[in-house]
């Protein structure tokens, strides 16, 4: 499994839209445009995850999960998983392994990679939320993040 873990992109209550995460993240690249994930001010301080996809390589799946909820998500292999908090704060670990990560709003975890895996979300107790945007190819080339 590859990750990246980006914190804090500078958020603030007057913030614009931030592309958190991207493929490509920048048009240097070169590489074809597949995915963005944003993340958008809403009211009073609130937070919400905007996803745009190129339907012809990639479906989209977006849940958000609330208030001290424990998620496994499985990502199979040539899939990405991107995790995003909009309020509170939520642990991303390895469900079997042993690393793990505290995320907060304006923290952005992405996951690809060749093998199956099972992540663990904790979501801290009271007022938390974190939408997780699951990529999966519609063909059989697997999705890449491309930095």
């Amino acid at each position: 499994m590859w990750m990246l873990v980006r914190d804090d992109v500078g958020l603030s209550a007057d913030a614009a839209p931030r592309t958190l995460a991207a493929c490509p993240d920048s048009d240097e690249r070169g590489d074809p445009w597949r995915w963005s994930v944003r993340l958008v001010p809403r009211e009073a301080g609130c937070w919400a995850v905007e996803v745009e996809a190129d339907h012809d390589h990639v479906t989209v799946r977006q849940d958000t999960h609330r208030d001290g909820a424990v998620v496994d998500v499985a990502r199979r292999a040539g899939e990405e998983i991107v995790v995003v908090p909009v309020s509170g704060q939520c642990l991303v670990a390895a469900a079997q392994g042993p690393w793990h990560r505290w995320l907060r709003p304006g923290d952005v975890f992405v996951g690809e990679g060749e093998q199956d895996e099972l992540l663990r979300l904790t979501l801290a107790p009271g007022r938390s939320g974190t939408t997780v945007v699951r990529l999966t190819p519609v063909t059989a080339q697997p999705l890449r993040w491309v930095p």
